[in-house]
């Protein structure tokens, strides 16, 4: 008989990439990485909500009965966090630090790499949200490419 192996929840695919990102090894990107990580899981129990199905909504809300913290990525997977991304790129999730933005860009284009090459998420299956992010990481690379400042991006 085979094994059946439960599905990765996006909780357990967040902690295989940062355990194996190249990015932590980059002098500039390595200390902003726990900032960025925290800036998406405050995304993910936020405002990711607007982005899952009904069937995901339902165990995300049973979910928060016994644990709110957390809870979309416990029981989302990695395609649930693939197709959430644009909004955690989006203008209003950028972090306001230029060199933050352009490390949370960063460490998404990797995990989203990542995800392909290891075969976690179907590229095909996947497409219009891996287009999306390719598209919102452009604008947002185009938006930082002037500011060498260090000054916020924006206000808050």
């Amino acid at each position: 008989m085979a094994e059946i192996t439960p599905p990765l929840s996006t909780a357990q695919v967040l902690t295989s990439f940062y355990s194996e990102a190249r990015s932590l090894r980059h002098p500039t990107v390595r200390p902003r990485v726990a900032t960025v990580r925290e800036h998406l899981e405050v995304y993910l129990d936020t405002e990711a909500e607007q982005w899952l199905l009904p069937d995901e909504q339902a165990l995300v809300d049973a979910e928060r009965q016994m644990d709110p913290a957390g809870a979309v990525a416990r029981v989302t997977g990695p395609e649930a966090l693939v197709a959430v991304l644009p909004g955690f790129l989006d203008e209003a999730w950028l972090l306001p630090l230029p060199s933050d933005a352009r490390a949370q860009l960063r460490l998404v284009t990797e995990l989203v790499d990542w995800l392909l090459q290891t075969g976690t998420v179907d590229g095909g299956a996947m497409a219009c949200s891996i287009l999306e992010i390719d598209t919102v990481v452009r604008r947002a690379r185009k938006r930082l490419a002037g500011r060498n400042d260090g000054g916020p991006l924006r206000t808050r």
